[in-house]
């Protein structure tokens, strides 16, 4: 009867102790993702405080609101759908600096297509147009050339990469569900998209293996390209959604192996009034490698609707920055690289796709397309895939600047 009442009692004791352990571990993970949103609030993040509050509820989910050692105010910290409201924030952080719908505004990842007024269309005789076709009723944001007549497709809801033949036919489809991601894909024909919420690069197998291959701590990932030769990869990281940087902004590029192991990281720098440094990447929006080079470029938004693209060499040395006057309206979308060594970057504002030699100067524009150029796809000798803002391709020929194919 002694010896049943000790293992009754110990029992217990092991119960408490199991509960115990168990409710500090929970308050120490709400803590810890409570001091992320805050984080998250002070820097004006607003929508990375909303993603946090799945986390949030599950945390608070997982206490037994019977114990007396687990007692909360679930009125203070709980959120359900339909009260996501800065009227929420306000209460558990006290008076947000930026309203919400600024917030939405100012996010470089959150695009909106802005009204213009286009220029007169101009004449490029020198561009044959292939064909064109409806890839998807949204924008095509990324375009990844597989095969001479096929390639992957994201577009804008970022739902699904689709490869898609020149005809339009669907051959195969990826459910991802990363809205603000970028995409590439390696020589052996394995997708990599990078997930800035997930502080992560995934990669996407065609047996339909999913894993995280690169994590990347407390930075997000966006743009991302890939060199054939060497699979290298290359992540643009930022610290944080926005345009404003100073010397402490972490804004740089990062190189990996196919096997995710950090190689090299590439940072560039601008003399500031004072003497001070400061990131020149603001908001690397894509990361495309030349195949024939190595050069890398990058999309750099530096403002809402204005931006550049930066060209660094293979070991990281700052080629050029285009266009050369910070004074000219320019917003680009996407770059890519033949094999003169010239590239092709697409300007939203003209709606021209502007042809640079290697130095980074403008030769000519190629081609105008009929609705805002997203994405560039370079399948070689001259041929690209231009993804327009309606979910139009048109596949297109342009003569190089010495009239070779």
């Amino acid at each position: 009867m002694t010896k049943t009442i000790k293992d009754s009692k110990k029992a217990n004791m092991d119960k408490i102790h199991t509960a115990h352990h168990t409710v500090k571990r929970r308050h120490s993970q709400l803590n810890s993702l409570i001091k992320q949103a805050k984080a998250e609030i002070n820097r004006n993040n607003i929508h990375n405080v909303l993603s946090l509050y799945n986390n949030i509820n599950d945390a608070i989910d997982g206490y037994n609101t019977n114990s007396q050692d687990t007692q909360i105010d679930f009125q203070y910290y709980k959120f359900i759908a339909g009260e996501l409201r800065k009227e929420n924030l306000e209460e558990m952080f006290g008076k947000l600096e930026a309203e919400v719908k600024k917030s939405n505004q100012e996010n470089p990842y959150e695009y909106v297509e802005p009204a213009r007024t286009c220029s007169l269309k101009q004449d490029h005789a020198d561009t044959e147009i292939l064909c064109q076709f409806k890839a998807c009723e949204k924008g095509i944001a990324s375009i990844c050339p597989f095969k001479e007549d096929r390639a992957f497709l994201r577009d804008n809801t970022g739902k699904d990469i689709k490869l898609i033949k020149e005809s339009g036919k669907v051959l195969r489809s990826l459910t991802t569900n990363t809205k603000k991601s970028d995409v590439a894909i390696t020589s052996e024909g394995v997708v990599l998209i990078s997930c800035p919420e997930l502080v992560c690069v995934k990669t996407f197998s065609s047996d339909g293996t999913i894993r995280k291959l690169i994590l990347t701590e407390d930075l997000h990932p966006y743009g991302i390209g890939v060199h054939f030769d060497t699979d290298s990869i290359v992540v643009a990281l930022v610290d944080s959604w926005d345009y404003n940087v100073n010397s402490d902004s972490k804004r740089f590029l990062r190189k990996y192996s196919k096997e995710g192991e950090t190689l090299q990281t590439i940072e560039s720098i601008n003399k500031t009034l004072t003497n001070g440094n400061k990131p020149l990447i603001v908001s690397p929006y894509k990361v495309r490698l030349s195949q024939y080079t190595g050069d890398i470029g990058v999309v750099n938004w530096t403002g809402p609707n204005q931006g550049n693209v930066l060209v660094f060499g293979t070991y990281g040395t700052l080629k050029y920055t285009y266009p050369h006057k910070t004074d000219v309206t320019f917003e680009p979308h996407d770059i890519t690289f033949d094999s003169q060594n010239q590239s092709v970057v697409a300007d939203a504002v003209s709606q021209l796709l502007h042809l640079l030699s290697a130095e980074g100067d403008l030769l000519r524009t190629i081609y105008q397309c009929d609705n805002t150029p997203w994405s560039l796809g370079y399948f070689g000798r001259g041929k690209l895939w231009v993804g327009q803002s309606d979910g139009t391709v048109s596949a297109i020929r342009y003569k190089f600047s010495k009239d070779k194919r």
